[in-house]
């Protein structure tokens, strides 16, 4: 690995992990319980009602999701950026000139 690459892969890492961490953390953090709530009825109806607070497990799965996908779309990107290379060490070689400069038949 050169250096470039490690320095990808370790900025890679820390922002996974503080991903993670941050959701740990969040998870751990007890929310001050809220004032009672007015009744639906007694809101006027061009105001709307506060969203429920998310328990900490439900925050923590969003964040595990999103670092799981970006990084199933790190690794796909780094799949296809091999195959890129690999297609162009081929081309360079020649390998594929070869095929083209092969007979086509008896008749040609």
């Amino acid at each position: 690995m050169n250096r470039r690459t490690r320095v990808v892969a370790a900025m890679g890492i820390f922002l996974l992990g503080s991903f993670v961490a941050s959701g740990i953390l969040e998870a751990r953090v007890q929310e001050a319980p809220q004032a009672a709530v007015k009744p639906a009825a007694a809101t006027a109806p061009g105001q709307e009602t506060p969203a429920a607070p998310r328990p900490p497990r439900e925050r923590m799965a969003v964040y595990v999701l999103l670092a799981w996908v970006w990084l199933s779309i790190a690794v796909l990107l780094g799949l296809l950026r091999m195959r890129i290379r690999e297609a162009d060490r081929v081309y360079l070689m020649g390998l594929g000139r070869e095929a083209e400069k092969a007979p086509k038949g008896p008749g040609h």
